[in-house]
């Protein structure tokens, strides 16, 4: 079993649904993947990622995502770039992306190496007495929501 890759916190713009219902769900997804492995900041992004990678990080087969990277590189989110190694083989797909920052950003105060959590570590509770509902995780530095009524 491999480890997971570094991960970056992106963080929704006010603009973002307009692009993840242009671009479509697959391609949202590998975009988020690229930017949650990039590295750089501002408008300096880079996604050193091959489509292998992606397709097993996501569950996903290895054509659909090369069809959502296709899609994005088409959009102008995405630039693809191929280098050589001193050697004249090529290395890992580098991907630069121009992403609209009222759409999507990275947060690069913060990056995490967490593993997906484990669904046992996810609970529901209801407060019937304020109709609150609450959404929490164990302390394993993930999202925790909070919704009142």
């Amino acid at each position: 079993m491999h480890a997971d890759p570094i991960r970056r916190m992106i963080v929704l713009g006010p603009r973002a649904h307009e692009l993840r219902a242009y671009d479509g769900s697959t391609a949202w997804a590998v975009l988020e993947e690229m930017m949650q492995r990039s590295t750089g900041d501002g408008d300096h992004l880079v996604a050193q990622v091959s489509i292998r990678s992606l397709a097993s990080s996501l569950g996903l087969a290895k054509d659909t995502v090369a069809r959502a990277v296709r899609r994005l590189r088409d959009l102008g989110v995405i630039e693809a770039e191929q280098r050589r190694s001193d050697s004249g083989v090529f290395q890992t797909g580098s991907y630069r992306l121009d992403v609209p920052t009222a759409c999507l950003t990275v947060d690069i105060s913060t990056t995490t190496n967490h593993r997906r959590p484990h669904p046992t570590t996810h609970r529901r509770t209801t407060n019937t007495t304020n109709t609150t509902d609450t959404a929490n995780t164990t302390d394993t530095g993930q999202l925790s929501l909070t919704f009142n009524s």
